[in-house]
């Protein structure tokens, strides 16, 4: 083998400046950082590489058993020098002598290796300004220089900072003749063995050797900072995936021709020489953009400039053509911006984006935003996919419980090398993959948002419990039957509908407390199906509130159905959901019969030819369903009486202590008691108007047009909202009885930090005002368009009679109009007595000191404890704070941890994949208009909403004030198509998606206009 002409000393034996692991073998992955970084720069003159050690030597030569290794065996009470000293030096090769926590380029040492002085050494002009806030002590700490005329006349420590021109990198150069020197000395001073490396320069410099300096003005890092490695390595586009071209092993980076601005105007055709020799290989080109103002750690400009595609390399006119466009891009004209040209790859499968941290909160994810639907290597970063999916993967998940879809298997690895090679965990990537699974690395920058979070134990024990509670879950509870179960986000009474997907303790309580932990129950058995009390409905897992699936599934059996079909039939429908898990926000319409429609031969169907049911079992569960159907058009009318009765009786509450927990408490009582367990019957009933309707559609009974005159002609709280406001227009009605009437309304029903409609109505009510007189007040052609429902609803009744239904007309009508308008109705008067509570609480907590946030992280449970005297407290302010600080701290590590809409089994908890989410669209008219995030805008910058869509997280009834705003259409994140938003958009006739998913509604957010249509069932991103 042929002796190398070049050898590399690393001096590492001593113990690092601060921590006690050594330089390179800091990092927790186990993956090489620094030495690779140095070989790397080293590769170009290929030297034998000889390591000097001593602090933790044999933990080193375990990990990178390739090098050659001396030992000295002083490193306690030597310093550099000696440890040089101790290297196997001669005088016949070129020797480099590098510290082992130090990083350069390679540039520094091609600068190096053109010097013909003995000794050349790399210096830093730019030293004192080489990162911010450089302290006094680290300055004359430090080993500098005196530079005159590129020559070192002085090296040390001992030189003052003010007399100092330069910074030593730790980088030098020796000629073989001073390594033979070296070599052939035995007695330097002892001074100088316990000395720098600078000291034995300046010694030799003294001989007689020539010393010249080589500067890199700040073009290197020295590991005393937790980013220095990654900032040293991350720049522009162009510069960041040169440096890691040849270093990463588990991706492809592209070879590139990169050049600045002021090259291409002085020097265009010696650019495009260049060109045609570096990438004559490939036909296609990508020119993209490299400018210094995108992809740092401040700003990251993504997808500010221009990158042009499938650019011919043969044709130099459309080269130019290229180059010059993305060149006009750029803003501010500057010389050094630079411009990156690669090949175009070809037989992509699958592209996209990787982070590896949440953008939202900095959660330990890897997100994967990626398209496998189109060759193309932009459509996630242009917008143009249609179908995108996005990945999340737990970065500290058991490997086992991670499931990668298998076209992306090789990317975690990819991902997980690149973090490692940066010592950097807060990236975000562009990848390509091509046939064969090979991963292309497109673009590596740093995530540009500055995260407030950071990871904690808190959030890994909520992860760690909640995938215990799910494994305890598995046990069917006294009254539910069923082998497994599931728990969702959408189905059924839907909280990440209600109050989100990571609500503080109190709304969380509230929701349990009114609905989840008995009324729901109470309802369906109370309706005719199986009573499963005492068993709650809602879930909490790590801070996120879920629905207990089964126990739901159970809910919807008729109570007239034994256990053992009972069993069969909640199997059979979970598995159903498992196999179709996007229909997870349409369980009733798709997955559970719930009620007796004019469709039931299609669950008929699949029950026997799906679920291996006989005939008569489907047939028994058509009658239980038939039965409880009919019941519903029995008894709304009553249930609207409890209703009515219920608003009486607020009259009791009238002179209630605005401050007081004790009213509060009894408010909620009172609520749940009379209000929300026939608000549940309503809403069921509703439900059930809902899908005759359908059904009717889906079996050619009804038009769509007669539906949606049906719909239209609704009269429902919104309606009677918009009247009201009309009135106060024409002064028919004060304005004080109007803010009486609707001012309890609030957009998060449950939210106690959700101003209600009465603490601000300039904003959610004088907009409503000003507006009704013209085109929200008039409804002419709604008389019109109910003709499609005259013409058709005697056959709708026909059908529902021969279905074995009540089929009088004038009965289902007012059934269906009731149910409907009766479930708004019956939620408007049960939340005055919600949001009088609320109000009661933050009065309390003001008493107390305890603002409305901190009240939002202190649940009912703990309030109810307090009032009956269960807890011993001294203090009640004090006894508040601690509650709210310890929910505060839950709510901030729940922020962390990222869960998806289904949990199916313990592995969800670790890797999910969101794929588009299937909308529920609502409306006929296509439109086209900018769109409005409402959850990244302050309540008093949300005024100029008229002719925008509105994008909300929440189909909530408490933003029933946009439709004031003269909105242009609607999209929700969450909500199902019986949602309250869904119905009420229907009835305004305003087009709307509710539902979208959270990947969708992420990725138009983005957007600033979107084209909306939902006839073709379509949201179009156009800007």
């Amino acid at each position: 083998m042929k002796e190398s002409q070049t050898r590399l000393i690393i001096l590492g034996a001593g113990k690092p400046f601060s921590g006690e692991q050594h330089s390179v073998l800091r990092g927790t992955t186990g993956r090489r950082r620094v030495l690779d970084w140095v070989l790397h720069s080293m590769r170009a003159v290929e030297p034998d590489v000889h390591f000097v050690g001593g602090y933790q030597l044999d933990e080193i030569a375990e990990r990178y058993p390739e090098l050659h290794y001396s030992v000295n065996p002083h490193w306690q009470s030597t310093g550099a020098a000696a440890s040089l000293l101790e290297a196997p030096l001669n005088d016949r090769v070129v020797h480099y002598v590098s510290y082992s926590d130090v990083l350069f380029r390679d540039s520094a040492v091609q600068s190096l290796s053109s010097s013909e002085a003995d000794i050349a050494v790399l210096v830093d002009s730019n030293w004192r300004h080489r990162f911010e806030g450089r302290s006094e002590e680290d300055l004359q700490r430090c080993e500098k220089v005196n530079v005159h005329g590129g020559r070192i006349t002085r090296l040390g420590r001992d030189i003052l900072p003010e007399l100092a021109d330069a910074e030593f990198v730790g980088l030098v150069r020796l000629q073989p003749k001073v390594a033979g020197f070296l070599a052939g000395q035995s007695d330097f001073p002892e001074a100088i063995r316990k000395g720098s490396l600078t000291q034995l320069l300046e010694l030799l410099r003294v001989r007689g050797f020539s010393v010249a300096a080589v500067d890199v003005a700040g073009g290197w890092a020295e590991l005393n900072e937790p980013n220095d490695l990654s900032r040293f390595i991350l720049g522009t586009k162009a510069q960041t995936l040169h440096r890691l071209q040849g270093v990463v092993t588990r991706s492809r980076i592209e070879d590139q021709v990169s050049f600045t601005v002021a090259e291409w105007q002085d020097l265009d055709t010696e650019v495009l020489a260049r060109i045609g020799a570096r990438l004559s290989e490939t036909e296609k080109l990508v020119v993209r953009s490299s400018a210094l103002s995108e992809d740092g750690f401040g700003v990251s400009n993504a997808g500010a400039y221009t990158s042009v595609l499938n650019v011919s390399r043969q044709s130099e006119g459309e080269l130019r053509a290229a180059i010059e466009k993305v060149i006009a891009s750029y803003p501010d004209g500057h010389p050094d911006n630079q411009v990156l040209v690669q090949p175009m790859l070809e037989q992509v499968i699958a592209s996209g984006v990787a982070f590896t941290k949440t953008l939202s909160s900095g959660a330990p994810y890897y997100v994967v935003n990626y398209d496998d639907t189109t060759n193309s290597t932009e459509s996630i970063t242009s917008g143009a996919s249609r179908d995108h999916k996005t990945l999340f993967v737990h970065r500290d998940a058991p490997e086992k419980l991670v499931r990668v879809p298998e076209n992306l298997a090789g990317l975690m690895p990819a991902l997980r090398e690149v973090e490692d090679l940066l010592d950097f965990d807060s990236l975000d990537m562009e990848f390509a993959i091509t046939e064969g699974g090979l991963i292309h690395i497109l673009q590596v920058r740093p995530i540009a948002v500055q995260h407030e979070l950071t990871q904690s134990d808190a959030a890994e024990s909520l992860l760690t419990n909640a995938v215990d509670r799910f494994r305890q879950w598995q046990a069917p509870a006294p009254f539910v039957v069923g082998k497994r179960a599931y728990f969702g986000v959408m189905p059924d009474w839907n909280p990440a509908e209600i109050i989100g997907t990571r609500p503080g303790r109190l709304a969380s309580s509230l929701y349990r407390y009114l609905i989840m932990d008995d009324v729901w129950a109470a309802q369906r058995a109370e309706y005719g199906y199986r009573d499963v009390r005492p068993q709650p409905l809602l879930r909490m897992f790590a801070g996120h509130p879920y629905v207990d699936i089964r126990a739901s599934f159970n809910s919807f059996i008729p109570q007239s159905l034994d256990d053992g079909l009972a069993g069969r039939l909640v199997d059979f429908y979970m598995e159903w959901l498992r196999r179709h898990p996007h229909l997870h926000d349409k369980v009733e319409f798709d997955v559970v019969p719930t009620c007796y429609a004019l469709d039931f031969e299609r669950w008929r169907e699949r029950l026997i030819h799906e679920g291996g049911f006989n005939a008569d079992e489907a047939d028994r569960l058509g009658v239980g369903l038939k039965t409880i159907t009919a019941c519903a058009i029995a008894r709304t009318d009553a249930d609207l009486q409890v209703i009515d009765r219920f608003e009486e009786r607020l009259a009791c509450f009238r002179n209630t202590d605005a401050s007081s927990l004790d009213d509060a408490l009894s408010l909620l009582e009172e609520c749940r008691r009379y209000g929300t367990l026939a608000f549940a019957h309503l809403a069921r009933s509703a439900f059930v108007a809902i899908t005759l309707l359908r059904s009717a559609v889906e079996k050619g009974v009804l038009s769509q047009g007669a539906m949606d005159a049906f719909l239209n002609s609704i009269r429902t709280v919104s309606h009677r909202f918009t009247d009201d406001a009309a009135k106060v227009a024409r002064q028919e009605l004060s304005m004080a009885a109007f803010t009486q009437q609707y001012g309890h309304l609030r957009p998060g029903t449950y939210d106690i930090t959700s101003p209600c409609y009465g603490d601000n109505p300039e904003h959610f009510l004088v907009p409503v005002i000003e507006r009704s007189a013209s085109e929200l007040h008039a409804d002419s052609g709604s008389h019109i368009a109910l003709d499609a429902w005259e013409n058709e609803r005697q056959t709708f009744a026909q059908a529902v009679s021969d279905a074995g239904l009540p089929g009088d007309i004038e009965q289902l009508e007012r059934f269906m109009r009731n149910a409907i308008e009766g479930r708004e109705y019956a939620k408007f008067v049960f939340t005055r007595h919600l949001s009088l509570a609320l109000n009661c609480l933050a009065g309390y907590g003001e008493r107390h000191g305890v603002t409305r946030e901190q009240m939002a992280c202190i649940s009912v449970e703990a309030l109810s404890a307090l009032r009956s005297g269960t807890v011993a407290v001294a203090d009640e302010a004090s006894w508040l704070a601690d509650q709210a600080t310890e929910g505060y701290e839950a709510s901030r590590a729940a922020a962390m941890v990222e869960l998806p809409p289904l949990l199916l089994s313990e592995s969800d908890f670790y890797a999910f994949l969101y794929t588009d989410s299937h909308a529920n669209f609502v409306g006929a008219g296509k439109i086209s208009a900018e769109c409005v995030d409402l959850q990244k805008r302050a309540t008093d910058e949300r005024s100029n909403l008229s002719g925008k869509i509105a994008m909300i997280p929440q189909a909530d009834p408490g933003y029933d004030w946009l439709f004031g705003h003269g909105i242009a259409g609607l999209i929700t994140m969450y909500g199902g198509a019986n949602s309250h938003m869904a119905i009420r958009a229907a009835e305004f006739g305003l087009p709307a998606a509710i539902g979208v998913g959270e990947g969708k509604y992420e990725a138009l957010a983005r957007a600033t206009v979107l084209e909306l249509d939902p006839v073709n069932k379509r949201i179009e991103v156009i800007r």
